[in-house]
């Protein structure tokens, strides 16, 4: 299975840079799903594949302590969900900024909606079962040709 994409974007987050400085050290980030959500489904995609559910779920980023600007971190996020999010993924960020005793900040970004589809592959001794095929988490089959001849001509006109 893949990252989620509240991973991602804390991941996004944490290799971000301003002006020669990072947001905030690796370690003081953290990430957590929230109030989630599942659609089953049972779509074929890519002749081998089954778009099996759609779990949909609230993002939490929290970066604490953190001295970046709260707008400046809401800047690099939401660029990253223009950039990076899907037809069901919420482009609104709500987020805090409370001060800690040390003068830091205790930044918390909240996605409302970030949409994950889980996709299966058939395979015979898949633990998932549906009309009789068998399904576990693995990369769809594409025709990818790995050497090919390519005749052509170059017109100078």
């Amino acid at each position: 299975m893949s990252q989620s994409k509240i991973a991602k974007l804390k991941q996004h987050l944490v290799s971000a840079v301003y002006q020669g400085h990072k947001l905030a050290l690796e370690t003081q980030f953290d990430c957590w799903i929230e109030g989630g959500r599942i659609e089953p489904s049972s779509k074929t995609v890519n002749g081998n594949g089954l778009l099996a559910a759609r779990f949909y779920y609230s993002g939490v980023i929290s970066i604490n302590p953190c001295a970046a600007p709260a707008a400046l971190i809401c800047a690099f996020a939401s660029f990253w969900l223009q950039n990076n999010g899907g037809r069901f993924d919420s482009t609104d960020i709500e987020f805090s900024a409370d001060v800690n005793d040390d003068n830091s900040n205790e930044v918390e970004l909240t996605i409302d909606q970030l949409c994950e589809d889980i996709e299966l592959v058939q395979s015979e001794n898949g633990p998932f079962e549906l009309n009789g095929s068998r399904y576990d988490f693995g990369e769809q089959s594409l025709w990818i040709a790995e050497a090919f001849t390519l005749h052509g001509e170059v017109s100078r006109a």
